[in-house]
C-alpha cells in the first residue's frame, strides 16, 4: 500500500512537472513570436521612404542614367526634355519603367530622353552626356568586326540631369538625331518683358532658328535665338518638349532665358505647324512672385529647305 502511494505521488509530480513545462515553452514562444512581430514591424518602417528620401539625385551633380536598353517605342530619331511633371508624363508614354514623377524634383533637376530609331541590328547604343555646360547626345555605332544581334533594335536612354529652375537647358546633338532635326528660321519676332518694383517694360525684336524633332503626337523644339536689344544682349538658348495634335503644338513649360530680367516664371508657348511654316505664342506662367518680371511674345518662322 506504502508502495502504491509513493507511485502516485510520484506519477503527480511528473504530471504536475510537465504541465510547467509545458506553460513555460507556451510563454517562451509567445514572447519569441512579439519579438519577432516587433522587429518586422520595425524593419519595415526602416525600410518605408520617408518624403524627402523618395527624391532621385544624380551623383556629384552629374546626370544620372534613369533608364536605357535596346527596345524603346520611337521608331525614328528622337529627343524628349522634361522639365515639369506634365510633360514626364508624356515620356512616359514613350519610354517604359521609368520613375515615378513624385520621385523627381523638377526645382532641381529636368529629364533628357533620347530614342536612336530603328537600326537594323544590335550593337547600338545612346549616350548622353555633360560636357562644358551642355548636354550632349549621341548614338554611338557598334565596331565593324562586332558580333551584334541580327535583329532591329530601337535604342534609348533616359537620364536625370541637375539643373536649377530658372536655368538653360543647352543641347548638343551629334549624328543621326542631328541630321532629324528640321530648322525654322525666323522671319518676324516680336518680345516684351514687364514689372519690377519701378513697372519697367521693354520691348525688342527676336531673331535666330528653332529646330524641330517630332514623333507619333510629340514634339520637342530647340530654341537659339537672340534679342535685338542695344543695351543688353539677349539670349533664348533652351530645348523643350510638348505635344502635337492636327498642326497645333503645346509645350508646357520653357525657361525665358534672358529675354527677361529676374525673377520670372516660365513660359507656356502655343502655336501651329503646316505648310512648312510655324507660329508660336509665348506667355508666362502663374507666379507668386511679388514685383516679379514676366516675359510674353510671337514668332513666326519658315522652314529651311
Amino acid at each position: 500500500m506504502k508502495s502504491y502511494k509513493v507511485l502516485v505521488s510520484t506519477v503527480l509530480s511528473l504530471i504536475l512537472f510537465f504541465c510547467v513545462a509545458a506553460q513555460s515553452q507556451c510563454k517562451s514562444e509567445k514572447n519569441k513570436e512579439q519579438v519577432n512581430k516587433k522587429t518586422d514591424m520595425n524593419k519595415n518602417v526602416s525600410d518605408k521612404k520617408m518624403p524627402d528620401e523618395t527624391v532621385l539625385k544624380s551623383d556629384n551633380g552629374e546626370l544620372k542614367i534613369i533608364a536605357e536598353g535596346s527596345y524603346s517605342k520611337p521608331e525614328k530619331p528622337f529627343i524628349f526634355v522634361a522639365r515639369s511633371p506634365e510633360t514626364y508624363a508624356q515620356l512616359q508614354n514613350l519610354a517604359e519603367n521609368l520613375p515615378l514623377a513624385t520621385e523627381i524634383d523638377f526645382g532641381k533637376a529636368t529629364v533628357v530622353a533620347a530614342f536612336a530609331g530603328t537600326k537594323n541590328t544590335g550593337g547600338y547604343s545612346v549616350k548622353i552626356k555633360k560636357t562644358a555646360g551642355k548636354i550632349v547626345i549621341d548614338v554611338a555605332a557598334p565596331p565593324k568586326d562586332a558580333m551584334t544581334t541580327q535583329a532591329l533594335t530601337t535604342p534609348f536612354q533616359v537620364v536625370l540631369i541637375p539643373i536649377e529652375e530658372g536655368n538653360t537647358l543647352p543641347l548638343d546633338v551629334s549624328g543621326t538625331l542631328a541630321t532629324a532635326i528640321e530648322t525654322y528660321k525666323i522671319t518676324s519676332g516680336e518680345f516684351e518683358y514687364s514689372g519690377g518694383f519701378a513697372g519697367i517694360q521693354k520691348k525688342f525684336e527676336a531673331e535666330g532658328t528653332i529646330g524641330i524633332l517630332s514623333y507619333s503626337d510629340y514634339i520637342t523644339l530647340v530654341f537659339n535665338l537672340s534679342g535685338k536689344d542695344a543695351e543688353k544682349a539677349r539670349k533664348l538658348i533652351e530645348t523643350a518638349s510638348g505635344v502635337i495634335k492636327d498642326g497645333k503644338i503645346e509645350v508646357a513649360r520653357l525657361d525665358a532665358g534672358s529675354f527677361s530680367e529676374n525673377p520670372k516664371p516660365p513660359l507656356k508657348v502655343l502655336g501651329t505647324m503646316e505648310n512648312d511654316k510655324l507660329s508660336l505664342i509665348f506667355e508666362p506662367l502663374p507666379t507668386m512672385v511679388a514685383d516679379g518680371f514676366q516675359a510674353r511674345g510671337k514668332i513666326e518662322a519658315a522652314r529651311v529647305k
